[in-house]
């Protein structure tokens, strides 16, 4: 059957529920995919706390190398970490960064042998299909709700979708793999600043800390901002397959959803023309105006949003791959 007989089919299927009117919003407002949220952010957590390990077993090392290059193990002031940084030579630092690479090069290969056995690759993929089959699961419930048809799973397990997923799935299994390589690189220029100064190793180990602290916050913020965004993709291809141009923005209704997005609620929008995302501008805690980031998104496009597009049904646009003997009433 060509597009055009589907299209016609699915229009004289669902023509009841759309009485006099050429528009019909979605009756139903999909969940989010809260609780996928959450199983990543701990698949993250792992993730890094294995990294964490790797590092704490290789502290040792980096805190004698600096020994060994005359750090400190006591805690004296700035003139004297000045003083003892100037007495570095040449000599001592091209020895003391050949050495710390050495050093860092077997943390990776370290925290590489336990990656295996982590399995990242497995653990995101599994996520993927997770989020496939919830959205699967709403948007079914969404078309039975609003236009009295059941819809063909099958249909959204195809070619189109899997490149979806598999897409994601191997942008994020890179996102999270750079974390640790960009913690270590900002621990190479910790450990040499400190060197160079003649930081004792206490702070230096303080300053390693504080730079974990936010990689790990990064790979929080990877999860929750990902998670979102797949949801969003995933819908709007489903939405495209129906012949759906436009939506319904439903925010999250929360302590956690951005000022703008609260104005945003509950009003239409075509795919084609996004509305534009801003910040409040807030005094003594009032907002006084708005300060325009130049972007524009649909739900869950815009960093670590939740919102939904609830889908706007053309009744001479509609097509869907819907199971024949449906109740139509």
């Amino acid at each position: 059957m060509d597009i055009q007989s589907m299209r016609q089919a699915t229009k004289e299927a669902v023509s009841k529920k759309f009485g006099r009117k050429r528009l019909l919003a979605s009756k139903v407002v999909p969940h989010y995919p809260a609780n996928l949220e959450r199983e990543y952010v701990r698949v993250t957590n792992a993730y890094m706390t294995m990294f964490k390990n790797t590092l704490a077993e290789h502290l040792p090392d980096i805190r004698a190398l600096l020994e060994q290059g005359g750090a400190r193990t006591d805690a004296k002031d700035d003139v004297q970490e000045r003083t003892t940084g100037l007495l570095r030579t040449g000599d001592e630092i091209a020895a003391f960064e050949i050495a710390l690479e050495k050093r860092l090069f077997q943390i990776l290969n370290n925290f590489a042998e336990k990656q295996s056995l982590f399995d990242l690759q497995k653990r995101i993929g599994r996520l993927t299909n997770l989020t496939r089959k919830l959205t699967i699961k709403e948007w079914k419930r969404v078309v039975k709700r609003t236009l009295g048809i059941d819809i063909m799973e099958d249909y959204y397990n195809g070619l189109k979708f899997q490149q979806l997923l598999d897409k994601w799935t191997a942008k994020n299994v890179g996102l999270i793999k750079t974390i640790p390589q960009e913690a270590l690189s900002k621990m190479r220029d910790v450990v040499k600043a400190g060197y160079l100064r003649g930081a004792n190793t206490k702070s230096i180990a303080r300053e390693i800390q504080d730079a974990y602290g936010i990689s790990e916050y990064h790979a929080q913020f990877i999860a929750r901002d990902q998670m979102a965004k797949l949801n969003a993709k995933i819908t709007r291809e489903q939405h495209a397959g129906a012949g759906v141009s436009e939506y319904v923005w439903r925010s999250a209704s929360d302590e956690r959803v951005r000022a703008c997005h609260k104005e945003l609620n509950n009003k239409r929008f075509k795919y084609s023309d996004p509305p534009e995302q801003w910040y409040p501008i807030m005094k003594n805690g009032v907002m006084v105006g708005q300060k325009i980031t130049g972007k524009r998104a649909n739900p869950g496009e815009f960093f670590q949003c939740r919102c939904v597009a609830l889908p706007v049904f053309d009744l001479d646009t509609v097509v869907l791959p819907w199971e024949k003997g449906t109740d139509h009433k």
